[in-house]
This record gives C-alpha cells, structure tokens and sequence, in this order.
C-alpha cells in the first residue's frame, strides 16, 4: 500500500481481469467492474439495483457463496483480520440480528452451517505444532534470534520493546539500546500496571511511539516495561493471560528476554548457556497452550450454539451431562455441559448442543478426543523436556531427533564442524532427514532401520539409530553422535595441545561468522591470520617511530628512598590503586614495585641485593619510556605487575590452591608482569612482521616483541650491577619468565584460554600464563572513567600505526582505521571487551570461586558505557 504506483497497476490488473465476468442467473446485477472506481475495496458498493428482483432461491444461493467465502478467508487468514473486516463482520451480523423474526432462520443457519468438527482438528494441529518447536531454537547462535522467535512463537507477537532505567530501550527490530528520555514518557510509564493491557490512545507518548504496530500489549516488571507488537491483530496467549490464570508463565519469559538481551549487551552470549532456561519456558507454555485450545473450541462452538461459561466445581475428564431447560417460549431446548479437565477447572454449558443428532454427537466427540489427546500431548512434553535437558548438557554426545514423518524435531546443540564434515551434516530448520543428512553410508543405515522398524541393528560407527515408538505405533527416530574423536583426556600431551589447538581456530573461524559485528574490530587482532609480506622488497631507513628521543632522564634511586612507605600503600594489595595518579612520579612508581617485592616475600627468600635492583628498575623504566607510548610504557608495566600481585595472593588465599606456587614460580610470575613490554615499540607484531623489521627476522616471525620483550629482561638481569637476583636457580627461573611473558601476545589468547579450561592437572605454566595474560588487561578491569582512559592511550598508537603503514605501503590493520570517530572507536571497544577481555575475567574468576566478580562488573558497565557513547555518535549524525 504504500507502493502507489505498485498499487495503481495492481488495481488496473485486477479491473481488467473482472471487466469481462458475469454472474449467470442475475438478471439484477450490474455488467460491469466488481472493484469501485472509487475504492480497491471489493464490494464496499452495493452491486443490486434498486430496480432487481431476487428471488429466495437467488438470495439463497449469494449467502451460501458468501457463507464459503468466510469460511474459506477464515481458515486460512483468521491471524491477519484486520480492524476494518472485523468492523464489517461485525455490521453484517448486527444485519442478521435485526431482520423479522419470522425470516432470519434459514438464512443464519446456512450462515453458521461450518463443520466445527473440521476446524477444531486442524486449530489442533496448528497450535501443536506451533508450541512443540520451541526447544529448535536453541540451535541459533544468536540470542537475539532467539527471543525474537520465542516471542514469535509463544505470545504469536512479531517485535518487542523493553525500557529499563538503567538500559534505555531496546527494540527486537534493530538489536541494540537506545538513549531514551525517561522523564519524557514518565507519566505513560506509570499508568503500566504489573498485568498484561493494552496500550491505549491515553497513553499518547508511547501511543505516538508504537502506532505502526495493530496492537501493543503492555507489561510491567519491577521497574522495566515490556511492549509485545503485532503488525496485525492476532490471536494470542496475552489475550487470555487473566482469565486462565496463566500470567505467571508470561512473566517467566519477559525475565528470560529481559536477562538474555542485557547479558549479550556485555558478553558472548550463547543460547546453550541458558537452554534449560528456555526448554522450561518453552514446556510452561505448551501446558497453557491448552488454555488457547480451549478459547478456541468455545469460540467455533459460539458461531452456531449459545455459551454460558462458568467455573467448574468438580475436576474431571471432558464429559457431558445431557438435560432440558425450558426456553422463554416453554419449549424444551436441549443443552450439554462440557468440563474441561483443569487445574483450573472449566465447564460450559452448551444451549443447543443435541447429542442425538449425528452432527451434534461428532463435535462432542471430537471435542472429548481431540482435549484428551492433548492432554496427553502436554504430559509426554514434560518427559521429553527433560530428556532433552540431558542432551543440551552433554559435551560428547549430540541428538538429532526426526519425527514419524522425518522432520526434524529436535536438535541438541549446533552441529560442529568436525562432525559436519564427517557425516556431511547441515542444520536445516523442520528439515527432513535426507536433506539435513548427505552421508550415503548413514542414510542408508537410516532408511534400513525404517524398513525394519523392530529389528536391533549393531555397529561399529560414532553412532547410534533409535526408533522411537508408543503404543507399538511408529513415532519417528533419533540419531546419536557420540564425539569420540573429538576427546581430548586419554591423549598424550602433545596431541592433546594440538587438538585443542584445532578447537581454539575452529572457534575462531566461527566467531565472526556468527557476530558479524566484530568485523573490522579490534579482534581482528587476535585471529590467527597468515600475515603478508610486500611483494616487493624495498630497503629502508630503521623507522623513527613516535619521535624516538634519545635523551630521557633516569631517576636512580638509593636504598633507602626505595625502602620509605609509598602514597598509596593502603592500596596496594586492592584493584583500587590507579598507577594513573602517580604516572608522573617515578621515585613512588619504584617504591610501589619495591612494596610488592617486599610484601611477597622475595627480598627476604631471595637475599637481593637492594643498590643492584636501583639499578635494574631504573634501567628498565628508561627503557620503557624512551619511546614516549601513550600505552605500553612503564605504567602500564607496574599496573600489571600490581595486577599479577593481587590475584595471585587472592588466588593463594583459597585452602585449595595454597601450596599450588613455589616462590621462584610466583616471582616469574610477578617480575614478568613488570617486564613483559619493556622496550616496546608501540606498533604489533604484524607491524614488524610486515616490516621485516630486524626483531621480525630475528625471531622467525613467531611471539616476536614478546620474545624481545623477555631477551631484554633477561640481558639486564644478567648484567653484574643489576643482576639482583644471584641466589636463584636462573636457569629454571629464566625458563618460567618466557614462558609468562610468550603468553601476553594476543595471538596466543585463545589457545591459552581453552588449555586453561580443559586442564584438570592444575597445570602451574597454564595458571601463571591465564593470570599475566589477564592482568595484562588490568586497565581495561577499572571502573570507567579510568577504563576508557586507558583505552584512549592504546588507541593512539594504534592510529599513529595506520598511518605509518600507510606512508610506508605496508598492509594496514583494518581495526585501526577511522578511531577518531567515536562510532567507529565504540565499536571497536565493544567487540574487544565482549568476547576478548570479559571471558578471560570469567574464566579465571570461576578458577578462583568468583573472587573477580567486581572485576567483571567493571568490565559490564565499560561495555554500556561504550554502547551509549556510539548510540549518542549516531544520533548527533542523524
């Protein structure tokens, strides 16, 4: 419609087609276009002149073709009447009810002359399978998707509309949070009541907001509100939420959406994660689906019998009582009581309803089956809930169930890749075996068992057939994956790292696939690309990046200095101290360092000696900053050290991990902190790697500053007036300081974080690795205003890398175009907080019983913060 000249054609089309139609045995009507030239309306004009003579068999015959074109718009359209046909349904049968008394029976009875019978079986079948699905959607990635469809499937709504506080609003069409003016709508808001309404024309502000949609049902949970939309008027669960006390289920699913959107807001969100959630959910509604089914047949049963409606007494099974009242006109009408087998016991009388007429007895009948079987419907739906829950929970094995006609019903979790290779497996959505399934082999094996439907089959395969039967009917089948190859525990060691190796690249391969909004982010400097070299080969003057400075100064510092209590000792084994504070004091940055040398203990365990290590950290700071970076520079060192030190004291505090590092472990941990950036030079490793830069060259192209960073450590260690450490086993400590500092390069992230979650040996190389590579993002961990500052530091050398990129023709990290703007740079943040840092928080925090929890939280509210900072970037630019 809004098309006009779509619209304009579609009428001429239509105009022509009917020019040439007559209506045979019509003497009266008008030989010419059924469409209004005023009107695309059909028959909005009356077609009779006022000269025509209909005869009763004529008239008789216009209402039976009206009477099919109801029935047929309403069986295959009744979701989509629009107010306009309601008002004309309901005109035509305020007609109907004022004719003479003496003529209207004929012609009402051939208007109500439907076969009820008919259409209570096929709303049977329809609602069945609309409810029985609701556990597939747990196959899509997406949470997004999944609400949407939850919503689409369970309250029959098409979008949804939540405003929260603290959120703003977010709407299901365009996936993402909105700045809104509370105090704008604050006077709609309150007028919302905790009960399913809906919104109405008083309600002007969200009125005016949602006037595109044909009905809005509102909903209010403690201090979020909840606008379920249908485009058109349909059918719907809401209707009813009150009357058959369901509202609690409704209630059960606002929360699940309300939880769902605002944790995908700051993490990786899988719907697996919650699938029990979901199934619950879903199972709630198949048992109020009963309540529709019910509305449904009193609805069918309304348009030939009159209703009284009452709650029932006495819980029973559907049965009648059949007896005789007598009418106004003291004749006897006969009537049936129909229950409805309920918790909430339902019963109807039915004025009308004559079980000796055959007619009559077939819709009772159909009634009583048709109820029962659903009853027995919901019942097996719990059953299979919780036969499903088993599977969604089981990392070896995987199901996919078809029904008797070979459609898939169920689907444990998303395929992996590993067996969809195999077995040459593909999801398709209600897809029959055969299309989901490409494998010859397997689908022979299948269609061999549906041959032999009660013969026990043996193979040798990863996989089991199951028929699936009740009552010795044939109900459909399930195959059952068993992942053996994909096992990891009874693999040497090494074989076990390159097969979770495997794991971690398929993951990633996937990641931006299925998030399609981290594309061109910062992630982008995590995945485990083949870095390109020029083609061509040209020589070079060594860059002088960030105007290399050659003359910075050194504050060395005596014993005595270093030993005196520090600004923020109160702080220092708490996430509250801000190195930022005092980012330019160098003389407490060194007394911090020595505080935490001192409060582990290593001063005393190792004997150092106090003027060599002066000398080591002040060496170590100037080569930290001589570069001038904005991030990697020596601030960011003592913060991770600083981060190092509380969690593993944190970590050390929990009876189960006390004795789990000796003290050379933990100072490699600890002094690796503190030295796994020095002498950076404020570009990646793609950068030098593209560069063929001289540490590139030098170290294969492998950890390459990660590797300089530890050789530059390990030199000025080794250097007599800053060798502070002689009384340690060197070799064995030298060993355990690479190996931390290898596992701070962003490449190694997600191997890192999948041999930290499949080990079960408490392996002490694994935990130190997790805890540096965690810390190294102990900036990104504060509270926001500290947060983004760090941000903004690392970003400036990530600007200043594209352009030089740029000026020297080598690839240009896409991530790193366009930072300035703040859309562009939220984005970016957005992606690397949500499933870059935010993981490795949780992981490691649920190693440590939740003891990073504030942490996390920290991490949550950056990710809003980055989400309102770019919605109100493309405000300003709308």
């Amino acid at each position: 419609m809004d098309n006009q000249s779509f619209r304009q054609h579609l009428i001429d089309y239509v105009k022509a087609k009917h020019q040439v139609v007559k209506i045979a045995n019509s003497p009266g009507i008008r030989r010419k276009s059924l469409l209004s030239e005023s009107s695309p309306l059909i028959g909005r004009k009356s077609v009779f002149s006022k000269e025509s003579k209909v005869t009763e068999d004529e008239l008789l015959n216009y209402i039976r073709q009206l009477r099919e074109a109801l029935v047929e718009v309403y069986q295959s359209r009744s979701n989509a009447l629009t107010l306009l046909v309601q008002d004309n349904l309901k005109s035509l049968t305020q007609f109907i009810s004022k004719l003479p008394s003496k003529s209207p029976q004929p012609s009402l009875i051939l208007l109500q002359e439907t076969n009820i019978a008919d259409d209570i079986e096929s709303y049977y079948k329809q609602l069945k399978n609309q409810f029985l699905n609701t556990h597939s959607l747990l196959i899509n990635d997406s949470i997004v998707s999944v609400t949407s469809n939850l919503v689409n499937n369970l309250l029959n709504c098409d979008e949804f509309t939540f405003i929260s506080p603290q959120h703003g609003i977010y709407e299901s069409v365009k996936h993402t949070f909105a700045i809104l003016n509370h105090n704008e709508y604050l006077e709609d808001l309150i007028s919302i009541t905790t009960n399913i309404n809906l919104l109405t024309e008083n309600q002007t502000k969200l009125f005016e907001m949602f006037s595109q949609y044909g009905r809005t049902y509102t909903l209010r949970v403690h201090d979020e509100f909840f606008f379920y939309h249908q485009k058109v008027q349909k059918d719907s669960l809401l209707n009813i939420t009150l009357e058959y006390n369901c509202f609690q289920e409704v209630l059960m699913l606002t929360k699940l959406i309300s939880k769902s959107i605002i944790q995908s807001r700051v993490q990786q969100f899988s719907p697996i994660q919650i699938g029990n959630m979901i199934l619950d959910v879903g199972v709630e509604f198949v048992r109020c689906s009963k309540y529709l089914f019910i509305n449904q047949i009193i609805n069918l049963l309304r348009t030939k019998y009159n209703i009284e409606k009452a709650e029932s007494e006495i819980q029973g099974s559907c049965t009648s009582i059949q007896s005789t009242n007598p009418s106004p006109s003291n004749k006897q009408v006969k009537f049936a009581k129909i229950q409805f087998k309920d918790a909430l016991p339902i019963e109807i009388t039915v004025i009308g309803l004559n079980l000796n007429k055959k007619e009559d007895l077939q819709i009772y009948k159909t009634i009583q089956n048709l109820y029962n079987k659903y009853l027995k419907f919901i019942e097996l739906s719990y059953d299979r809930i919780t036969f499903y829950k088993y599977f969604i929970k089981s990392k070896d094995s995987i199901m996919l169930e078809f029904d008797k006609e070979g459609k898939l019903a169920f689907l444990s979790r998303p395929i992996p890749p590993s067996l969809s290779r195999e077995f040459q497996l593909q999801y398709i959505h209600r897809g029959y075996y055969y299309q989901i399934i490409q494998n010859d082999k397997l689908l022979h094996e299948i269609e061999q068992h549906l041959e032999n439907y009660w013969i026990i089959q043996q193979n040798e395969q990863l996989y089991e057939i199951f028929l699936k039967a009740r009552n010795k009917k044939f109900k459909g089948f399930a195959i059952i994956f068993s992942e053996g190859f994909l096992q990891t525990r009874s693999l040497e060691l090494e074989a076990k790292k390159i097969k979770l190796r495997q794991e971690a690249t398929q993951y990633l391969t996937n990641l931006e696939q299925n998030n399609p909004e981290i594309k061109d982010t910062i992630l982008s400097f995590y995945m485990p690309s083949q870095i390109q070299a020029p083609k061509v080969l040209i020589k070079r003057k060594k860059s002088r990046m960030n105007g290399f400075i050659e003359n910075v100064q050194i504050n060395l510092m005596d014993p005595e200095s270093l030993e005196n209590e520090p600004i923020y000792m109160s702080q220092i084994d708490s996430f509250e101290f801000n190195i930022l504070k005092i980012e330019s004091n160098s003389i407490e940055k060194q007394r911090i360092v020595y505080q935490i040398f001192q409060r582990n203990n290593f001063i005393q365990t190792f004997d150092i000696d106090k003027n060599r290590m002066c000398e080591f950290l002040s060496e170590l700071e100037y080569r930290y900053d001589k570069r001038r970076n904005p991030f990697h520079n020596y601030n960011h060192g003592v913060n991770v050290m600083h981060s190092c030190h509380v969690i593993v004291n944190k970590m050390l505090s929990l009876k189960q991990y006390k004795d789990i590092l000796d003290q050379t472990t933990k100072l490699a941990l600890i002094l690796g902190g503190l030295c796994h950036d020095v002498g950076h030079t404020g570009r990646t490793n793609y950068f030098e790697i593209n560069n063929l830069s001289e540490k590139a060259i030098r170290y294969h192209d492998k950890n390459v500053l990660e590797q300089y960073h530890a050789a530059t450590a390990l030199k000025l260690l080794l250097r007599e007036r800053m060798n502070f450490l002689k009384n340690i086993d060197f070799r064995t400590f030298r060993e355990k300081l690479i190996q931390n500092i290898i596992f701070t390069d962003k490449a190694e992230h997600f191997n890192l974080l999948k041999f930290f979650e499949a080990n079960n040996e408490k392996d002490t190389k694994i935990i130190t690795g997790m805890i540096i590579h965690t810390s190294d993002f102990a900036g990104g961990s504060a509270k926001w205003p500290i947060s983004k500052e760090w941000s903004l530091r690392v970003n400036q050398e990530f600007q200043s890398q594209y352009e030089e990129e740029g000026r020297l023709g080598l690839p240009q990290q896409s991530f790193m175009k366009d930072l300035h703007k703040m859309s562009v740079l939220s984005k970016s943040e957005i992606g690397f907080y949500k499933f870059i840092v935010r993981p490795l928080y949780v992981s490691l925090s649920n190693f440590m019983d939740n003891q990073l929890q504030d942490r996390i939280d920290n991490i949550d509210e950056t990710i809003i913060e980055w989400d309102l900072l770019a919605s109100q970037d493309n405000q300003q630019q709308c």
